[in-house]
């Protein structure tokens, strides 16, 4: 098996060499990111920080955080975003990321057909030329992790 780039990107997180947009929040146990390979903006990650390759590796701490992770992040997409909802997925069946994380996908009401559900997937993986734009996500990473960290207890 190669190396997991989500271990990697986490070790630059750690390091604090991070972008905004992927070191957008930071909990006990999640970290909150930007999709660096989409072309729709809004495209968040919730990645566990350590490495499991199965949900049900999970501690019960890790499964109540992100269930409050997933209903926060959703929001404050909704608010920054526009978005009526959002998508939720989780594979961890990359080459590259084994690791666990979520995908939390923004859904637009005028969203193109063949973005809808499961082909919304074709958005991510795109060419460099077709990428979200790094300062677009730059901006909504700082809202967003703003908010996220007004809700610390």
């Amino acid at each position: 098996m190669s190396p997991c780039k989500s271990c990697e990107l986490m070790r630059q997180r750690d390091s604090g060499a991070a972008p905004p947009w992927d070191n957008i929040y930071r909990s006990e146990h999640w970290d909150v990111v930007h999709a660096y390979n989409s072309s729709l903006l809004g495209w968040l990650v919730l990645i566990v920080r350590r490495h499991i390759e199965a949900l049900d590796e999970m501690t019960p701490a890790e499964a109540t955080e992100l269930g409050r992770l997933l209903r926060e992040v959703s929001l404050a997409l909704k608010q920054h975003t526009g978005c009526q909802k959002t998508y939720i997925m989780q594979f961890a069946e990359s080459n590259e990321h084994p690791h666990v994380h979520f995908h939390i996908v923004p859904r637009q009401a005028d969203q193109a057909p063949d973005d809808l559900a499961y082909r919304v997937m074709r958005r991510l993986g795109v060419p460099l030329s077709e990428r979200c734009d790094e300062a677009e996500m730059n901006q909504l990473a700082l809202a967003i992790g703003q908010q996220l960290k007004a809700l610390r207890p």
